[in-house]
């Protein structure tokens, strides 16, 4: 027998096309995301608790719209549910991001937990939030992602810690763009600014030097006795002889231009025309109250600053600046304006103040010569490491991948 055909009155077939959306689940979600997010003295810390955690399952298979309107609620909360807040600021960015730069629900440990478990969108919203605190910025630098790096040092609300402006001294190296941001942290030490130095840009060189290169009146004035202290005692405790070195108003060594087979620096300068070597390196760090490692250092600065200060620092004039930048076989340039490398060198020279200008040279001196010697077995960022000032700033110069 053939098979009947359906009826006029014979119900439709089933449609399982279209999703099915529970009104009660919808209007259930909505209603608990308005009521964590009232004001305290509207509901009691342990019902917004118990709504939150009712929540926080519902959210789950939730569309990102019911959960976006969860999280701008909820920025306001001071006393935010932890659990809530820490599940929707590892959401997606979409849902988290404005709850990451504004919610003040948050405590460094929300933010800190939420930097180590999120990805790059949340931790550049987190960076935008006012009032960072030094444990956060320490985590989000620690990120190592320069984008953040960047976000968190143009934050004039965040607050960096010293091992914080360390890393990002540190990762500045492969990135040179941050120097720009970090010489604009008041957090930025002498110290620091100084390691900084050799792989700025001009513009950040010139902020270096105009923030950090200082007299040192006040140091000669107060420890003029000890001088003669040590005098007396024949420079017998090397710890004292170095500290008062980096003092002392005189740079050049007399000792050893009395010496020297050269007279004088300018004579060692002068011959250098016939080329550098080792020996005459050797010499001319000597001559000038340099250790031959600051000396290699600062005549192979690719920008050429460095050999400015130490012309300056030595009391040297603009003709033998310009005498040993032709021996050291460097590109030649208008030494008058700075769209070259001498003309940048040569600013440097004529702007620095001496005194000033022999501050910066025995820091370098003082730093950068300290366990040079098998240095590139030192990480810079080896939290393990307990190093002395000198020691860290010489592994961040010398150890090139740090």
């Amino acid at each position: 027998m053939a098979r009947a055909n359906h009826l006029p009155s014979d119900p439709p077939p089933l449609e399982l096309s279209e999703a099915h959306e529970p009104k009660a689940r919808t209007a259930l979600v909505q209603r608990l995301c308005d009521i964590v997010s009232w004001p305290e003295s509207r509901i009691p810390a342990h019902e917004r608790q118990l709504a939150a955690d009712v929540l926080v399952g519902l959210l789950r298979t939730s569309n990102t719209e019911l959960r976006r309107r969860c999280a701008q609620g909820l920025a306001r909360v001071n006393d935010a549910p932890k659990t809530l807040l820490r599940y929707l600021a590892r959401d997606d960015i979409s849902v988290a991001e404005m709850l990451l730069e504004s919610g003040a629900g948050f405590d460094d440990s929300d933010l800190i937990a939420t930097i180590r478990a999120g990805m790059t969108s949340h931790w550049l919203a987190i960076a935008r939030r006012r009032g960072l605190s030094e444990p956060v910025t320490d985590a989000l630098l620690q990120s190592g992602d320069v984008d953040v790096i960047e976000a968190t040092l143009r934050n004039a609300y965040s607050r960096l810690s010293t091992q914080g402006v360390d890393i990002a001294v540190a990762r500045s190296r492969q990135a040179p763009g941050l120097a720009a941001h970090i010489v604009a942290r008041p957090e930025l030490r002498q110290t620091q600014a100084l390691v900084l130095f050799w792989w700025a840009n001009f513009q950040a060189r010139l902020h270096i030097l105009r923030r950090f290169a200082i007299d040192r009146n006040v140091l000669l004035q107060e420890l003029g006795d000890v001088f003669a202290l040590a005098a007396a005692e024949g420079w017998s405790d090397p710890d004292t002889r170095k500290t008062l070195q980096v003092i002392e108003r005189r740079q050049r060594n007399r000792a050893a231009a009395a010496k020297s087979p050269y007279g004088s620096l300018e004579g060692a300068l002068a011959a250098t025309e016939q080329g550098l070597d080792r020996g005459l390196l050797s010499e001319i760090a000597h001559l000038s109250g340099v250790k031959p490692t600051t000396a290699a250092q600062v005549f192979a600065d690719p920008g050429g600053e460095a050999i400015g200060v130490l012309c300056k620092a030595v009391g040297l004039k603009r003709p033998a600046l310009l005498a040993l930048w032709r021996a050291l076989r460097r590109p030649y340039g208008d030494p008058d304006v700075t769209d070259n490398p001498l003309g940048r060198t040569v600013y440097v020279f004529d702007t620095l103040a001496t005194a000033k200008a022999q501050t910066v040279l025995r820091y370098w001196n003082w730093s950068f010569t300290a366990d040079a010697v098998n240095i590139e077995r030192v990480s810079f960022e080896d939290a393990g490491l307990e190093l002395s000032l000198a020691r860290r700033n010489a592994a961040l110069l010398f150890h090139r991948n740090g």
